[in-house]
């Protein structure tokens, strides 16, 4: 009777080093995100006036301003919305305060539904001008710069996975 058998030891080897990446692939990913993303996270960031957009941002209230902050996260597993996104690069302000992400965004969707939020948009666009929809400081340079970050990301990605074939390979 033949009676086939496994090298367990080198079998046992392999899951070793399999659980051990596993445990620790999303925390290289996220450094190595963190180091080649990073610097180009900050420079969107850099995009946001570090004075408020409009006198009435300067306050220390809700809709004070803040200086900007450009952050890269990593989400593995499926988004809510489009389920396909792996690498957020978010530009935020400091702790409760609100007024970059309203200059940022005030005229996307709608011409304001009030006078007053009109006003807001009118004065926003002669000072810093939509573009395309898009936003006026941050978003406008993330769009231009895009590609770079998805080419970064995939090579990232492409280094860790070799990592770890080469860890497999041994």
């Amino acid at each position: 009777m033949l009676v086939p058998s496994v090298d367990t030891k080198s079998l046992n080897a392999g899951l070793k080093i399999l659980k051990e990446a596993d445990e620790n692939v999303i925390k290289n990913l996220r450094a190595t995100l963190k180091l080649t993303v990073g610097p180009y996270a900050a420079k969107i960031a850099a995009e946001v006036p570090s004075e408020p957009a409009l006198s009435g941002f300067g306050n220390n209230g809700d809709t004070g301003w803040s200086k900007a902050r450009g952050t890269v996260n990593l989400t593995p597993g499926r988004s809510r919305k489009s389920g396909n996104h792996l690498l957020s690069i978010r530009v935020t302000a400091a702790k409760g305060k609100r007024g970059v992400y309203i200059a940022e965004m005030a005229g996307m969707r709608s011409g304001g539904f009030t006078p007053q939020g009109r006003s807001l948009i009118q004065s926003l666009n002669r000072r810093y001008p939509m573009i395309k929809r898009g936003g006026r400081f941050a978003f406008d340079k993330f769009r231009k710069t895009r590609p770079e970050f998805v080419k970064l990301a995939i090579l990232s990605v492409k280094q860790v996975t070799n990592k770890i074939n080469k860890d497999l390979i041994k």
